[in-house]
């Protein structure tokens, strides 16, 4: 199960993962360079038309809110600003909220109620005798079913019914009847809207929306009306009570459709234009701060601007976005022409340029993101990304050039914004000077002090010189501590993601696979003692020779480590490894022994996958013997007669050594190994030895592609015999002492 997810993953690397280029003849392939200068073209194009911090056709020289405008601007022609489309909604939603609630009052309602009314105190002044008063009161019972028996008694007996008549109407159709009483006020529209129309025969009345009663309202109304007479004992208003509430029906009704209509009306009337501008009208004058109301206008001016420009015809359309190309394109093809004319590792590698414009692009994104998207101060920008990601994963050279590069991109981008170039390029600058030396993760915190100092400073010096508030500018440089620390912190999550995908080896990642305690280390030491022993030697040849010509040590170091792990999966058919024991190439043919020894170089850079080791240490795996002849399986070929098809059976499956870290690693690789035939290690003996084998490697063609000078070669070998003398240093024999003399 695991070799079948191991296997499943050194697929999915060599699917998905982005292979450092190492050959600079394939490098300079057609192909390549079309692939090359196509990146270029791709990455102009998408951040000019994608980038949005600014308008894409909009004018430059109109100022926007927050910036002093640096000269006077004047409409040169008329134009209407339009409200704001959150605004328009919020006027109309104003204007349908505003308008009255329609209710249809219907007299017929109120007139019958009383009328009614009026019939039952006819009926009650004509009765004859009170005799006849139980067949009365029951033929009102059925007349009036809503009074029950107990009022109509009491009813019937009262003697003063004119009085009873006159108030209860009156009551009825000043106090209840007005203005209108609804059978239920929860079913009219939500209280929001606080008037109402009462649409009467002869004229319509505007309310408060609390004067339409519902029915139980009217009832309470009737009631307090009865107690505030005065002239009505207790029983007298209770009385008047129930019988001039059974006469009070909803005589008003919510009209929807005539309030629907007249909310339209209302919305449409909510004009789209806020105001006017007459050619010649002063927009903006000379130094002054636009504020958001100045900046809706300006904005509304440009707009038009652009409508105008795309009226008259496609050219003048599109010359904002040629000339935004054309901007863009120049400062690429300066990071092109630094890149040939003193990084052409860089400038032929296709995955590394393919790196740094995702790099650039990742920054760009960022802060679009917080300047746009979240409407962040330019302090809050994470521009130090780009600039500590450049620096570690190439040098600081390269660095400062890209964040150079890169802030007056920005500059351009935003409209000719210098205070963002300014920041992006202090910063910037500060975050490529401070990450030069990283070589722990721990190392950031230098880079989080440096960088947060950096920036409370560009803070306070640019509001300051801007007469910001004081408390503005105590924000902004709070803004600028909280950045130096989270950017370094996003770079440091995102720094892995670079090694692994486009096989970069940063020195952090170098230290940590230098670390004896890797388990592929300690595997070998377990199972490789002698290789092991030989791997350690060889890292610190290779460590000093690289240091003397300037290359980079710690990968020369590193790759020796890990140069011959491929010997652990059969170390008995390695000198180094057999401890006295009979060889066992004895037993085979030279042909099969020279098949044995180079199996270690594929079986290495399997072994190197499956652990995860990044391609700049694989290519040691591959390279540390070239293509070299293993000669002494070739002569003793030669002398047992066995018939030889090709030179080709006996070399190593290569490539050449295509860096100078690799070419010294396989020098030090077979200086190591011949040291050990030396009888006599004298200094004179192990500089000739050296030299004679560097001559070997010269002259087969072994160093024709690393980039070797003869100057290089000469210091190597120096560096060489430095490091072999002290390994073969004489120690002087300790006399024995008498007790251990023989008798």
């Amino acid at each position: 199960m695991r070799k079948a997810l191991l296997k499943l993953k050194r697929t999915i690397k060599r699917l998905f993962k982005i292979k450092e280029d190492v050959d600079p003849i394939a490098a300079r392939r057609r192909s390549r360079l079309v692939v090359k200068y196509l990146i270029a073209v791709v990455a102009v194009l998408l951040i000019s038309l994608l980038y949005p911090a600014a308008d894409l056709r909009g004018p430059l020289d109109v100022p926007r809110e927050g910036e002093i405008s640096p000269q006077n601007v004047i409409a040169d022609f008329s134009f209407s600003i339009r409200k704001n489309a959150d605004d328009l909604e919020e006027e109309r939603n104003l204007a349908i909220r505003s308008t009255p609630l329609y209710i249809d009052y219907s007299d017929e309602t109120a007139n019958a109620s009383r009328t009614r009314l009026r019939d039952l105190m006819a009926r009650l002044k004509k009765r004859r005798s009170s005799a006849a008063g139980d067949k009365f009161a029951d033929s009102l019972q059925t007349m009036y079913p809503g009074i029950s028996r107990t009022w109509l008694d009491r009813l019937v007996g009262y003697r003063q019914l004119n009085q009873m008549g006159t108030v209860l109407d009156s009551l009825l159709t000043e106090d209840v009847y007005y203005f209108g009483v609804v059978n239920d006020s929860i079913a009219l529209p939500p209280p929001e809207f606080n008037s109402v129309i009462i649409r009467k025969k002869k004229r319509d009345l505007l309310l408060v929306r609390s004067q339409l009663i519902s029915r139980q309202a009217a009832y309470n109304r009737l009631l307090e009306s009865l107690n505030k007479l005065g002239t009505l004992s207790g029983s007298e208003v209770e009385l008047y009570y129930e019988i001039g509430r059974q006469f009070i029906v909803p005589n008003a009704e919510y009209d929807e459709t005539a309030t629907q209509a007249a909310r339209d009306s209302a919305a449409a009337t909510v004009q789209g234009i806020e105001t006017s501008v007459t050619a010649g009208d002063l927009l903006i004058r000379q130094g002054t701060l636009v504020d958001a109301v100045e900046a809706r206008i300006l904005a509304a001016y440009a707009q038009e601007m652009k409508t105008r420009a795309m009226q008259e015809g496609w050219f003048s359309a599109a010359m904002p976005i040629i000339g935004r190309i054309i901007l863009v394109g120049i400062i690429i093809l300066l990071m092109y022409l630094f890149f040939f004319q003193f990084r052409p590792d860089v400038y032929w590698s296709n995955n590394k340029l393919l790196a740094i414009f995702i790099i650039i692009g990742l920054e760009l994104f960022l802060v679009h993101l917080m300047g746009v998207q979240l409407a962040q101060s330019v302090y809050l920008y994470p521009i130090a990304i780009l600039s500590i990601l450049a620096t570690v994963l190439f040098d600081a050279r390269l660095g400062v050039v890209i964040t150079l590069l890169v802030a007056v991109l920005l500059g351009l981008l935003n409209r000719f914004n210098f205070t963002i170039t300014l920041i992006t390029a202090i910063a910037g600058l500060v975050a490529c000077f401070s990450a030069g030396e990283v070589r722990r993760r721990s190392e950031f915190y230098r880079i989080i002090i440096l960088l947060s100092l950096a920036n409370v400073v560009v803070a306070a010096v640019v509001e300051s010189l801007k007469l910001s508030p004081a408390g503005d500018v105590l924000t902004f440089c709070g803004y600028g501590l909280a950045n130096g620390f989270v950017s370094p912190m996003l770079t440091v999550g995102l720094l892995p993601m670079f090694e692994s995908v486009f096989g970069f080896s940063t020195n952090i990642t170098l230290l940590e696979l230098a670390d004896l305690n890797q388990p592929l280390l300690k595997r070998l030491a377990m199972e490789a003692p002698g290789t092991y022993h030989h791997s350690i030697i060889v890292g610190n040849l290779a460590e000093a020779a690289a240091k003397a010509i300037s290359a980079n040590p710690l990968l020369a170091r590193v790759g020796a480590y890990y140069h011959d792990i491929g010997k652990m999966e059969i170390p008995e058919y390695f000198v180094e490894n057999q401890l006295g024991i009979k060889s066992k190439h004895e037993s085979l043919n030279p042909t099969m022994s020279a098949l044995v020894l180079s199996s270690h170089v594929k079986k290495g850079r399997l072994i190197g996958e499956e652990a995860g080791l990044p391609d700049a240490v694989l290519n040691f795996i591959e390279e540390h013997h070239g293509t070299t002849m293993m000669t002494y399986f070739y002569n003793k070929a030669k002398d047992i007669g066995l018939p030889i098809d090709s030179e080709d059976e006996f070399r190593y499956p290569g490539p050449k050594p295509q860096s100078r870290e690799t070419a010294i690693v396989m020098l030090a690789d077979s200086t190591e190994a011949a040291s050990r035939t030396l009888d006599n290690p004298a200094p004179a003996r192990i500089r000739n030895l050296i030299q004679k084998l560097i001559n070997d490697k010269f002259t087969s063609g072994e160093l024709t592609q690393c980039g070797l000078t003869l100057k290089d070669l000469n210091d190597i070998r120096e560096a060489f015999v430095t490091i072999l003398i002290g390994v073969f240093h004489h120690r002087i024999a300790y006399p024995k002492r008498e007790a251990e003399e023989p008798a």
